[in-house]
């Protein structure tokens, strides 16, 4: 591996971003021809000429421009990993992005137990359904729903507990369990994105024919329109048992059938290695995933 000095690279990226050496000078605290010797060092490592020096404005070279705009990510990741090494001197905030269905199920409901073990720790939840740069949008964590494979980050899978099937009480008969899953066909299948989840549940069942069923009901954004669907008796739904520990406790959602099945999508944790630097993240980290597990043995002892 080759690497240039990094303080001539440092001088080079600021002259580059001002397009003049008295900018940078100013900004690092130096003279412009301490600049200039920086860059003519520099120069002369790579052995190609960066910059145009004989108009009135300084002007990067083609080769100067591809090689600033290469540069420019890795010089802010080690901002970013300095800021965050020295950031226990500084706020202790959280930014967590994950779904609102994941917010509002399952996280939300445990953040009082952080709060009270950390109370000086603030944890700001953003929800959205996109991917986000993590360093770019200054995100410390994100719980994406799917197969686990984001490259170049860390990956912890939380939770991936069994899909189950349920539905407000008030659609059931009397005995608050259908007789056979054939009995699907009379009702409406409430799906999130992830339409597949009833198609594999109903071959588990025996259900061969079971993709017209798939096809139709309604369809949501994430599992809390489904959840919040199926609380108010528009169908049942097909979600994981951890998503709705109170609703099953309190009785205002029931289970239909008890068979259960596995699927490759599940929740992950995802976060750039730099984002457990601070203590208080690393923190929040260890007490997530904590939960995650106490989770997954809730519901795999039943």
């Amino acid at each position: 591996m080759k690497f240039p000095p990094l303080h001539a690279l440092l001088c080079f990226e600021a002259t580059g971003r001002h397009a003049s050496m008295k900018g940078a000078a100013g900004e690092l605290f130096v003279t412009p021809a301490a600049i200039s010797q920086q860059i003519a060092k520099l120069e002369k490592a790579v052995g190609v000429t960066l910059f145009i020096r004989n108009t009135k404005r300084l002007e990067l070279t083609a080769e100067g421009k591809i090689y600033l705009r290469a540069i420019r990510p890795a010089l802010g990741q080690i901002s970013d990993a300095t800021q965050r090494l020295m950031s226990d001197n500084g706020p202790n905030t959280i930014t967590v992005s994950c779904t609102s269905g994941f917010a509002m199920q399952w996280l939300l409901p445990r953040l009082p137990d952080f709060q009270a073990i950390c109370p000086g720790i603030e944890v700001l939840i953003s929800t959205t359904n996109r991917l986000v740069d993590l360093l770019g949008d200054g995100v410390d964590f994100a719980v994406r729903h799917g197969l686990g494979r984001y490259p170049g980050l860390e990956v912890e899978m939380l939770i991936n507990d069994r899909l189950q099937p349920v539905c407000s009480p008030s659609l059931l008969p009397d005995s608050r369990y259908l007789s056979s899953p054939i009995d699907l066909k009379s009702y409406n299948l409430l799906h999130d994105e992830h339409r597949e989840d009833w198609a594999l549940w109903l071959r588990a069942v025996g259900i061969e024919d079971g993709e017209a069923a798939v096809h139709k009901g309604s369809v949501f954004v994430d599992s809390n329109g489904v959840i919040e669907a199926a609380l108010a008796g528009m169908g049942i739904a097909l979600v994981r048992r951890s998503l709705i520990r109170e609703e099953l406790a309190s009785g205002r959602l029931v289970v239909p059938f008890r068979a259960t099945i596995d699927t490759p999508i599940a929740y992950y944790l995802v976060y750039d290695e730099t984002a457990i630097l601070p203590k208080s993240s690393k923190l929040f980290r260890d007490w997530l995933v904590s939960q995650a597990v106490a989770s997954q043995r809730e519901f795999t002892t039943r």
